[in-house]
């Protein structure tokens, strides 16, 4: 299970790396046309990823109402994918929010829909951004790169990945735990903590325990903490950090048939993203970049409803569902269960 972690890392990533995908020369012109401007920019660009990121990692929490009998089990890996909608794939650019040194190379036109991380590839017709120096000497002029990932499987998606115990408390409660130990290599750091609690309301509620369903509560967060190293060897002060915070609480209910338990919840998930640029730049114009230059925060919440199934073979656990709220989510989770 280490190595299939690892590798799901290792995925992870190679998305976030791709947050910057300027060649090096056009991270330099962001940097070199002022940093007021790299952060106004890099905001819109990196926007779909951080918050797909953080409706996503919520997912998983629970594939059933009906809590744990003292000290029974489950421990399993959860897969998301966060569904990029179309109006995230594009960002609006306008002159007035930026200085004289970055503008859109088009002086007929004062705004433009730029790609963002999760935009088109396709650069036909697409409006060019044109950086300058303080003295307004023309630095470079190019095009904002999508990813082009809708283009090459069909959907714009955030994955996230996480693994999770849960364990049979007093009064029908579960406590559930989230927690990948500091993983280290020369390319990346990744560590993760969640703590969840389910509660058995229908013990507490006279009319509610007559209903033919499990009906529980459930509070939740998670903390991630990443970064990539972009050059160790060279420049090892270097890295992407990527660090999400998230927030859920939702009702839920879950009726068993059989082998099969039909579940869902309802309620309100939010998150807190931090994206930011580490250590030391020089150029090739010998212009001065501040250390640590980009610091990029978004955060949201929304309305969280989902619906889900799961099916039981002897002690595998295998589910599936379906979350609508700011990002909608996929989620699968495949686990081992002892009631």
């Amino acid at each position: 299970m280490k190595k299939k972690m690892k590798k799901k890392i290792t995925i992870l990533f190679c998305m976030l790396c791709s947050i910057l995908s300027f060649s090096q020369v056009d991270l330099e012109s962001v940097l070199e046309g002022g940093i007021g401007d790299a952060q106004t920019l890099l905001k819109g660009y990196v926007q779909p990823f951080a918050k797909g990121f953080g409706n996503g990692i919520n997912g998983g929490w629970s594939s059933t109402a009906k809590a744990h009998k003292l000290l029974g089990f489950d421990i399993a890996v959860i897969v998301n994918a966060a569904f990029v909608p179309k109006g995230a794939e594009t960002f609006t650019f306008n002159n007035a929010d930026y200085s004289s040194q970055l503008q859109l190379d088009d002086t007929t036109i004062s705004s433009a829909e730029l790609p963002t991380l999760f935009g088109s590839q396709n650069l036909v017709d697409r409006p060019l951004l044109k950086f300058t120096d303080s003295d307004s000497n023309s630095i470079s002029t190019s095009a904002l790169p999508g990813s082009g990932l809708k283009e090459s499987i069909g959907y714009n998606i955030v994955p996230s990945a996480i693994v999770q115990l849960g364990v049979g408390l007093i009064k029908n409660t579960d406590l559930k735990i989230r927690f990948i130990p500091k993983q280290s290599t020369p390319e990346y750091e990744f560590s993760a903590f969640g703590i969840g609690l389910m509660h058995d309301l229908k013990q507490w509620i006279p009319f509610v325990n007559k209903l033919p369903f499990d009906v529980s509560a459930l509070i939740a967060v998670n903390n991630i903490k990443s970064k990539f190293f972009f050059d160790t060897e060279n420049n090892p002060t270097q890295a992407l950090e990527f660090n999400t915070k998230t927030f859920l609480f939702q009702v839920l209910a879950s009726k068993k048939l059989s082998i099969l338990t039909l579940y869902g919840g309802l309620g309100a998930a939010s998150y807190k993203t931090d994206v930011n640029l580490l250590g030391s730049y020089s150029t090739t114009n010998n212009i001065t970049i501040p250390d640590n230059p980009i610091n990029l925060n978004y955060k949201g919440g929304s309305v969280r409803a989902n619906l889900g199934l799961s099916i039981k073979l002897l002690f595998l656990n295998l589910s599936a569902d379906y979350a609508l709220q700011e990002y909608n989510t996929f989620t699968v989770t495949a686990g081992f269960t002892v009631r």
